[in-house]
């Protein structure tokens, strides 16, 4: 769990990220960010040192959905993605996919990591929801958005950030 949530806090992506078994919501109309895909790396200070790992890219999908790869090479998780609003919070509802090793959950479980982000001079800030918040162990979509919504004004709601910087081709 903990080598998932670091890749996860790679990119969606911290310390204690709050990983769910169903989604706030399934759907996913909005459109996307067009500032948010490329390749970003872990800004200094918070970087592990290891480029692959420090790193993720976010691709564009459709109008609605991104990609995600947490982590560069075999070890990446993938995450389909989609901005969500809810009770007033613009989120990234995402949905692990797999990885090349398929060896950190069960093949008939699939997780969904909840975010918020921001870019603040050209630096993107990650923060995932905080499990102290909204319990990991809630399993129905309906209840857990009543317990986001219930908590929507907390401002623990979400985890310590995360930060990235841009990858600039070269």
């Amino acid at each position: 769990m903990k080598k998932y949530l670091w890749t996860l806090l790679v990119a969606i992506l911290l310390a204690t990220g709050c990983v769910h078994e169903a989604p706030l919501t399934t759907e996913h109309t909005l459109a996307i960010d067009p500032a948010l895909p490329g390749l970003w790396e872990l800004v200094p200070g918070e970087a592990k040192g290891d480029p692959e790992k420090d790193r993720m890219v976010v691709m564009r999908w459709s109008d609605t959905e991104y990609v995600v790869q947490s982590h560069l090479g075999p070890e990446g998780d993938f995450f389909r993605a989609y901005p969500v609003e809810i009770g007033g919070h613009s989120l990234i509802q995402t949905e692990f996919l797999g990885n090349y090793f398929r060896d950190w959950y069960p093949p008939d479980k699939t997780f969904y990591p909840i975010i918020t982000y921001e870019i603040v001079e050209g630096i993107l800030i990650i923060r995932l929801l905080n499990p102290e918040v909204v319990d990991v162990e809630i399993k129905d979509s309906e209840v857990l958005r009543e317990t986001f919504l219930k908590n929507k004004d907390r401002s623990d709601l979400f985890t310590e950030p995360v930060h990235y910087r841009r990858v600039e081709n070269k």
